[in-house]
């Protein structure tokens, strides 16, 4: 296993990002929850669930599944690496709840969803039209490489 300099001196981003990931997610599996991780590492993991819950589904995946019990770290994650525009998004998308019901509750955000007007599922649509062209104006990929450059004592 390559420590953290020997990692950053690789020159694909994607690599450093897997090799990055692989520690953490080894450290984050010697408990049942975050609590091993530092900030930045659970920062890395955040977006990490995110991003892929994005790609199984938009934010309606991502809402109903466990991904969206950390809708708020997930925004506070993209803040921290410089992607307001991202943190903005999901803002909105958790605005979109009606009467400001979400939770970070998976039972009760799925009760949530399933009386929800189409409405709002469609604005999510939109949202994810979004998210997904607007991700070449913040290069999340890069944004990460420079967080984990910037906070290297954390990892």
């Amino acid at each position: 296993m390559k420590n953290i300099n020997e990692i950053l001196q690789l020159t694909d981003e994607i690599e450093i990002i897997e090799a990055v990931g692989t520690i953490i997610w080894d450290k984050k599996n010697q408990s049942e929850d975050f609590s091993l991780l530092n900030d930045s590492e659970r920062n890395f993991v955040y977006i990490d669930v995110f991003e892929g819950a994005m790609n199984e589904g938009g934010f309606n995946h991502f809402f109903s599944s466990e991904a969206g019990n950390f809708a708020e770290e997930i925004k506070e994650a993209y803040y921290a690496i410089k992607a307001p525009q991202t943190a903005l998004l999901i803002e909105k998308a958790i605005r979109l709840f009606p009467n400001e019901s979400y939770t970070d509750d998976l039972e009760k955000r799925n009760q949530i969803l399933a009386k929800m007007d189409e409405i709002i599922f469609s604005d999510w649509e939109d949202l994810d039209e979004i998210f997904f062209a607007d991700e070449q104006e913040e290069d999340i990929v890069a944004l990460i490489v420079a967080y984990i450059h910037e906070n290297k004592k954390d990892f």
